[in-house]
Formats: C-alpha cells, sequence, structure tokens
C-alpha cells in the first residue's frame, strides 16, 4: 500500500519518508511512501514575492535560499513564512499528483488549520490540525478545565494562540503559550516553569531530522512531565491504523 506525504516546502525531506515506513515497519506493516514538496516546482524568486504580510495567514516552509547559513536542516535552507491562501493551489496539484500515482491515503505533514473545504482528494486525506482539536476536545469533555500548553513557530505566533481561542472548547482550557525558533529546547524550559495536563508541539516533524538532538521526543515528556502531542505521531500513527495494510492485531496479543 502507498501512504502519500505532502510537505509545505521544498525537498528532500527523507526523513519523513523514513519515519512512516520504519514506524509501520514496527507495526509488521510493510508500505510504499510517495512524497510531494509543494513548493518544489518554484525557486526562491518564485517564492519570495508571496511571503506573507502582517495580517494574512502565515505558512511555515523550510525552502532553499542561495546564500542561507542554515536552520535546522543545514546550510542552504530558510524557514519562512509565506501566504497561507496562496500555498492551497500548490497543496492541491501535490494532492492530484499522488492520487494519481496510486496513494491509498494521504497525509497533510504541517499542523496548520485549513478551511474544511479547502481540499479535494479521492483517498483519505489525514489533516492533523483535525486530529489534535478532536483529542483536546474529548480531553475537555471527559475531564473539565483542562491545564494546556501549547508551542509553534514563532513566526506564526499570534495566529496559532488566536486558532486554539476560538475552538469551541477555549472556555474550559487554562492556555499557556511559548514560541520558539530552531532547537525549542530553551522555550520548553520556560513552558515548563508551570504545571500542564498535557502539551501540544503545534509543528510538524520536530524530532526528526538528521540535525535535531537525540531523544527530543522522549526529553520533552521529562521535561514537562506530562503527556506530548505531537501532530507527526498522531498523524502517522492515525494513518497507520485505518491504511489496508495488512495489520495482524493478534500478532500482538498471543
Amino acid at each position: 500500500m502507498k501512504l502519500g506525504l505532502i510537505t509545505t516546502g521544498q525537498g528532500p525531506r527523507d526523513q519523513y519518508a523514513i519515519y512512516h515506513q520504519r514506524l509501520a515497519a514496527a507495526l509488521g506493516i510493510t508500505i510504499e511512501t510517495d512524497i510531494e514538496h509543494i513548493l518544489d516546482p518554484l525557486d526562491w524568486d518564485q517564492i519570495r514575492p508571496h511571503v506573507a504580510r502582517d495580517g494574512a495567514l502565515k505558512l511555515g516552509a523550510h525552502v532553499h535560499v542561495p546564500g542561507a547559513t542554515g536552520n535546522r536542516l543545514g546550510p542552504g535552507w530558510d524557514h519562512v513564512y509565506v501566504d497561507m491562501a496562496w500555498s492551497i493551489a500548490y497543496f492541491q496539484q501535490a494532492i492530484d499528483r499522488l492520487v494519481e500515482r496510486g496513494a491509498t491515503m494521504i497525509v497533510l505533514c504541517c499542523a496548520a488549520k485549513f478551511e474544511d473545504a479547502a481540499f479535494r482528494s479521492s483517498v483519505p486525506l489525514i489533516r492533523p490540525s483535525t486530529l489534535t482539536f478532536s483529542l483536546i476536545a474529548d480531553l475537555v469533555r471527559t475531564r473539565g478545565q483542562l491545564r494546556l500548553g501549547v508551542m509553534s513557530s514563532a513566526g506564526h505566533a499570534e495566529q496559532d494562540v488566536a486558532l486554539w481561542r476560538e475552538q469551541h472548547f477555549a472556555a474550559d482550557i487554562t492556555l499557556q503559550y511559548e514560541p520558539f525558533e530552531g532547537d525549542l529546547r530553551g522555550a520548553a524550559a520556560k513552558l515548563s516553569q508551570s504545571e500542564h495536563d498535557i502539551v501540544v508541539i503545534w509543528s510538524y516533524g520536530l524530532g526528526t531530522s538528521p540535525s535535531d538532538p537525540e531523544m527530543l521526543s522522549a526529553g520533552l515528556e521529562t521535561t514537562f512531565g506530562c503527556p506530548v502531542l505531537m501532530p507527526h505521531r498522531i498523524a502517522a500513527l492515525h494513518a497507520l491504523s485505518v491504511l489496508p495494510a495488512g495489520f495482524d492485531d493478534k500478532a500482538f496479543a498471543v
């Protein structure tokens, strides 16, 4: 079975394909991955005019920029914020190409929240934001007031806080937000000074890049002393649970 993956920027992002394949293998599932990077057809001169202006919804994207000293992906890469509305057509083109190449299911490798009708797909389309909000809403329904920590990239901090504040369960959460850029461990230490019931890392794939610190995800759980919800985890596990790939439950029960 073929799992399609879509990133918000440019490639290569081989770690995403490797992550999903190895996670599937750990569950006894063999899958093929096919990955699209929505901005691969463009160069920096074509992307630069669409860097988001103040007031526009932003989408974080790792792209190749001539002369860039490098971000967490290495020299020649930069993390920029493009206009989300402008990106929609490129997402749709990537979806269409993956479907044409036989993807059984597609994962949007980003935490951003899109309009419900933003995309069309003839195969299941996994949106990490939808899964994340659903889980938090269930926690609120079952336990009442929730102490929620949220971290995301500083470049879209304002819109992320606004997004969480507009959720239907907002009145039942005590929200503490901390932005970061690059290595988030310093910001995590600051956020950990308060107690939380759960912390959401509102960014996709942290801890999977070769340059990321070892045991980053597990280290965050130790830092916060509570569950840490990371969009790439919830999306990958959800996709594997419904991907028709021959998962044998009994193999794990006897």
